[in-house]
């Protein structure tokens, strides 16, 4: 009876020496985690602006980095998200480093909705999490934030008074000015954009388009002319529409006169 006491005695203290020293090992490990983000890469697809966000992890302990995720969010000046994504990696064996590529799109659908993104400059900013398990014990957690200049690609936009001359018995001859700075380093503006014309009661009396392609950073100042029947008045109502290959905006009502 003794002896089994005496052995199951051992067992524990030895058991509990394993346990401290997993422990030990364990958390002096945790310790040798490096990890890291990289600066953000902007790309512009037909889905949106994509960000990819690089980070580098080292695992210089001793056991496996379990449960590898990486989480974005993209939020706006005022600080409400507008974007998110998670991308999980898995896990990485000990003495062993991994760099992981992520990406946050920032949808088509988003920027033409916010349309303070075509009109003005702002700022967007990228929050990144990387999360994990360490030896399935202890919980590890990276975090990083990342402020992206926004470029509005409509800077400025500005629609002038139209300028009526006579064209014939019928019509006038409507020179509407256009001008505007394409401030996007991501993508240029090339479409088209039409004016519709009509008098205060909400009669068309015409409308026109013209071509446009500005490279970014670049500046337009370009006009659209319009036949105008010859009951359009010094005083009415423009209606502007911007279509392009990156988005569509549309109605901008401008009064003039």
């Amino acid at each position: 009876m003794n002896v089994s006491l005496r052995a199951l005695s051992w067992a524990t203290r030895f058991f509990w020496i394993i346990a401290l020293a997993f422990a030990v090992t364990c958390a002096y490990s945790a310790t040798l985690i490096r990890g890291s983000f990289g600066e953000p890469v902007m790309n512009y697809t037909v889905e949106g602006l994509v960000v990819g966000l690089p980070a580098r992890l080292d695992n210089k302990g001793y056991y496996t980095i379990a449960d590898l995720t990486i989480q974005t969010v993209m939020a706006n000046s005022e600080g409400r998200q507008i974007s998110e994504d998670t991308s999980y990696v898995g896990e990485i064996p000990p003495q062993e480093s991994a760099m992981i590529f992520h990406n946050v799109t920032l949808s088509l659908d988003t920027i033409t909705a916010e349309s303070d993104y075509l009109f003005n400059d702002s700022s967007l900013t990228l929050y990144g999490a990387l999360r994990l398990n360490y030896a399935d014990l202890i919980p590890f957690e990276l975090t990083a934030n990342r402020t992206i200049p926004w470029g509005a690609p409509l800077f400025n936009f500005t629609v002038g008074a139209p300028r009526f001359s006579p064209h014939n018995s019928t019509h006038l001859r409507t020179v509407v000015p256009i001008t505007f700075q394409n401030h996007s380093p991501y993508f240029p503006v090339v479409g088209a954009i039409r004016i519709e014309i009509f008098d205060n009661e909400d009669q068309q009396f015409g409308s026109a388009s013209t071509i446009v392609d500005v490279p970014s950073n670049a500046f337009y100042d370009g006009q659209i002319s319009i036949l105008a029947g010859r009951g359009a008045t010094s005083e009415g109502v423009l209606r502007a529409y911007i279509e392009t290959a990156a988005f569509s905006f549309g109605p901008m009502v401008i009064n003039y006169g």
